[in-house]
């Protein structure tokens, strides 16, 4: 694959992502969910799209490439003014979709679809992305079920004694928290960054410290590092057999 080609492709994400961010203010975008194809924004934001592509192409060659990424970015915009909801599913969609049309323009103009079909079809059969992907899946929600099922008792315990307490930790950040700790634990052992979990540890006991200390007694601090030993000791088990495996 030629760097000319994938400065191609860099150039028009640049130009998607400028115009998406940076030159759309909050107020185009609240109109546009409002009034739709109707609002002036929604062509201002158009426009936009469509010069910053112009200017970051900068060859009357790719011509076509700005014709097509134009208006796959304008039926996907139309089409995400239709979704009520504004969430971060309809948000990660739209990048998703936006993304999609700017590689499959890029692919078609540089005639590297074959390429990309070649390139797909290994990586399937590449047995250590496979352990890889099952290792993130793993590391997700399952194991925060296992978790669950294995402070079942301590948490009864605790819901009995905070039932009437101060409780106004945020809804599931915990759980969250729980994942995102393992991921980066179980990246740190596979790109032997084994310094980093120490450090994300500390930094982990320090956000802490403060719900620790003005707990009621010792049962949420003992709960709380369960959790935190049963999170860790799940993300470096996993960690250490996908090396083992791999290597």
């Amino acid at each position: 694959m030629e760097l000319l080609s994938l400065g191609l492709l860099l150039r028009i994400f640049i130009a998607h992502f400028l115009s998406d961010f940076l030159f759309q203010p909050a107020s185009w975008a609240k109109e546009k969910d409002g009034k739709g194809i109707k609002s002036p924004c929604f062509w201002y934001h158009i426009a936009i799209t469509t010069g910053l592509t112009a200017i970051m192409l900068g060859d009357i060659q790719y011509w076509s490439v700005l014709l097509f990424v134009g208006i796959g970015h304008l039926i996907i915009d139309a089409l995400k003014t239709k979704v009520p909801n504004s969430g971060v599913w309809v948000f990660l969609t739209d990048q998703l979709l936006h993304i999609l049309v700017i590689v499959a323009v890029w692919l078609g103009f540089t005639g590297q679809f074959q390429l990309f079909i070649n390139l797909t079809s290994e990586l399937f059969n590449i047995q250590r992305y496979w352990g890889l992907l099952f290792f993130y899946i793993i590391l997700g929600i399952p194991s925060s079920v296992l978790i669950g099922k294995m402070t079942q008792r301590w948490t009864n315990e605790l819901d009995g004694t905070t039932k009437e307490g101060n409780n106004n930790g945020l809804k599931d950040a915990g759980k969250w928290i729980g994942i995102l700790e393992r991921l980066l634990i179980f990246t740190f052992i596979i790109i032997n960054e084994l310094s980093a979990i120490g450090f994300l540890l500390a930094a982990k006991s320090v956000f802490r410290f403060g719900d620790l200390k003005d707990s009621s007694g010792y049962k949420k601090t003992e709960y709380i590092i369960i959790g935190t030993l049963l999170s860790f000791s799940i993300a470096i088990a996993a960690g250490l057999i996908y090396k083992h495996a791999t290597n």
